[in-house]
């Protein structure tokens, strides 16, 4: 954009600008995004606009630089294997992953309707289960403890494997009429799927 109408530096990379008669937040391109970022403050006023935008930012650049160089850090991957904990480690990079990706993200209070996350995004709503693994070669469940396949109850999978630090989310029309998925389907059906760590 050639002009920025009533520009207001927060920050050496970012700043805030009115368009129509609501306050805006740009970042500048970081090196791990696709593009800079700009955001409606939804306020009128320039001081809520300076502190919205000042934490607005410190979330997003937070968030960017927690996932920029790998998804998993080697002391979470170590700690997952000590405590089991993987499948806790993996939803909360991924629910992280999707707020990056510009998601409102929700958590049902119990799991037990089959779905981890409900995303949202403008209109669109997804019901994603997560699943995660850092096995060499894993099986893959593909429906709940109470025998209810995924595909019946989500719109989403998604899938955290440690190995080879990605995750991938795929709909679940393209998976498997089956309870359970070989690493070598698996590998197969996410091709196209994974979810890039820039935003």
């Amino acid at each position: 954009m050639k002009f920025w109408k009533d520009k207001t530096e927060i920050y050496e990379d970012a700043f805030i600008f009115m368009r129509g008669n609501v306050w805006h937040l740009h970042i500048s391109k970081q090196p791990h995004w696709k593009g800079p970022v700009n955001k409606s403050l939804q306020t009128k006023d320039k001081g809520k606009a300076l502190v919205k935008g000042a934490k607005e930012y410190d979330e997003i650049i937070l968030l960017e630089n927690s996932l920029k160089t790998s998804f998993f850090s080697p002391e979470e991957i170590l700690l997952a294997g000590r405590n089991k904990a993987v499948g806790n480690l993996a939803e909360d990079k991924f629910k992280n992953l999707m707020m990056i990706k510009g998601y409102e993200v929700y958590r049902p209070v119990e799991d037990i309707w089959g779905s981890d996350f409900i995303l949202k995004k403008g209109n669109d709503f997804l019901t994603v289960q997560v699943k995660s693994s850092q096995s060499d070669k894993p099986v893959w469940a593909l429906q709940t403890n109470y025998k209810v396949k995924y595909k019946d109850v989500c719109t989403h999978m998604a899938f955290v494997y440690l190995k080879e630090d990605g995750v991938w989310m795929v709909p679940t029309e393209k998976l498997p009429n089956t309870t359970s998925m070989s690493h070598i389907t698996f590998k197969k059906i996410v091709k196209g799927y994974e979810v890039k760590l820039q935003i």
